[in-house]
């Protein structure tokens, strides 16, 4: 079993610094080639499935490198990045500014501090790793294409591959970069990162 995620592609908040969770964003023009991109170096990949969460920026991703394989996409919400709250589409300077103790208590407890009106760190890699764990218990022998968040496939590199939660920031995950894990003997091995 080969598990391919891609992170989607450039979007206006990313461009622009901002923090984008559910906020449901299209891609940017350079997001668009991007996964147009991601299409190409994956055009020879023998693929099952498509996965991706259900917000636009995903689907978009998703919809673009399938144009080299015509096979079924799945959405999954399960799949979606951390809810930020009260602080999406907002900058850290301006979270800094009007949400100074929210933010303070988050610094000392990074993991279990739920955001105003938002989730924790935890909710989310909860949901996300339960959900990657039905995934590669039901798709087993499968090839299959993840397109999600950055938040997302960090929870899933350090749960898969790393020691759980306190590894979270140990990975960065580029604007349609390309991670593949291939499970040997239900053992994840981390072939690819960023490619």
């Amino acid at each position: 079993m080969k598990l391919i995620f891609v992170r989607h592609g450039e979007t206006e908040h990313n461009h622009k610094g901002l923090y984008c969770g559910w906020n449901d964003l299209e891609l940017t023009e350079k997001g668009r080639v991007q996964a147009e991109e991601v299409c190409e170096k994956l055009k020879e990949k023998d693929l099952d499935l498509i996965i991706t969460s259900d917000l636009n920026r995903t689907i978009q991703t998703a919809e673009s490198v399938n144009k080299c394989h015509n096979i079924k996409i799945t959405l999954e919400k399960n799949l979606r990045e951390m809810n930020f709250g009260l602080w999406e589409g907002l900058s850290y300077k301006e979270i800094k500014e009007k949400y100074k103790k929210e933010l303070n208590e988050w610094e000392k407890d990074w993991v279990g501090y739920a955001l105003p009106s938002g989730e924790s760190v935890m909710n989310m890699y909860e949901r996300v790793t339960f959900t990657i764990d039905q995934i590669t218990h039901q798709y087993k022998n499968k090839n299959i294409l993840i397109v999600s968040h950055a938040g997302c496939i960090r929870s899933i590199l350090a749960h898969l591959i790393g020691n759980g939660i306190e590894d979270y920031w140990k990975y960065k995950i580029e604007n349609c970069g390309i991670i593949t894990i291939e499970m040997v003997d239900d053992f994840p091995v981390l072939i690819g990162l960023n490619q």
